[in-house]
């Protein structure tokens, strides 16, 4: 910041400035994290999955990315699903709502309720604490949990007035949270229709309290004189570090809007 625009403006760029590098840095965080945790490295533009673990496997039956094939959803986990092409492991599960007063399942496409149910029942099986689960979801899931069924984020179900990225309280037993910061290849989880494919899908992660640690140590954001200019400099500092403690807790599926 300039002294000359500081004399001359009425508003405080330099705090806006450690703000905004403050909420750049937890964003930063939160991306890489939920990069991690669904077995994804990179970030948005270069997402590719993630093939070097970080330290040693909390579970020897799990890959590179830390976690277990079998809590990995795709496209071959639905049995009604005739899509286009034979699905094979890693095909994104084509996603639709399934509208009110439908009375049969759609052969082509799965419900995102489904998908959830599906993710409790994976974690049901294999022993997990029911409390404490938690879902991260990105803004097209949440947009076809609306048009599913209106009540589901009606204040009355607990979806009124939750804020930090909260948009339920309770949905087949997980918290529901929404990011723009999940994983996503190619062109994301936009409309790509029904056909088998492995190319442009996002990603959803749910998991329970106990499946990853994260820690903080230096998280600092400072102003200090430009040595070269008449000025003030923002910059900040954020180390932190994560974990899979428990793979068998987290359930990644990958989709894609039909």
């Amino acid at each position: 910041m300039d002294d000359i625009e500081e004399q001359f403006s009425h508003v405080d760029f330099t705090s806006l400035a450690a703000n905004r590098a403050a909420y750049k840095m937890a964003d930063a965080m939160d991306e890489e994290c939920l990069g991690y945790l669904s077995g994804y490295a990179g970030g948005a533009g270069s997402w590719a999955v993630n093939t070097t673990a970080s330290g040693d496997k909390a579970n020897a039956a799990a890959g590179t990315d830390e976690l277990l094939a079998t809590n990995k959803l795709d496209a071959t986990d639905f049995g009604n699903l005739t899509i286009s092409g034979s699905a094979t492991a890693g095909d994104s599960i084509p996603l639709a709502p399934r509208l009110p007063g439908a009375t049969a399942l759609s052969a082509t496409t799965v419900s995102p309720l489904t998908v959830v149910a599906r993710m409790a029942r994976k974690l049901d099986v294999q022993n997990v604490d029911a409390r404490g689960r938690w879902m991260v979801v990105d803004p097209i899931f949440v947009e076809m949990l609306k048009d599913e069924d209106s009540r589901v984020l009606n204040a009355d179900f607990g979806g009124s007035g939750l804020m930090n990225g909260l948009v339920l309280n309770n949905l087949h037993g997980f918290r529901i949270y929404v990011s723009n910061n999940l994983p996503y290849l190619g062109t994301g989880a936009g409309t790509n229709g029904t056909t088998a494919q492995a190319t442009n899908y996002g990603v959803v992660v749910a998991g329970q309290d106990e499946a990853v640690a994260s820690a903080e140590q230096i998280n600092k954001v400072e102003n200090y004189r430009d040595p070269d200019s008449f000025a003030d400099i923002v910059r900040g500092m954020h180390l932190y570090g994560r974990k899979i403690l428990r793979p068998e807790a987290l359930i990644v599926a990958n989709y894609n809007a039909a």
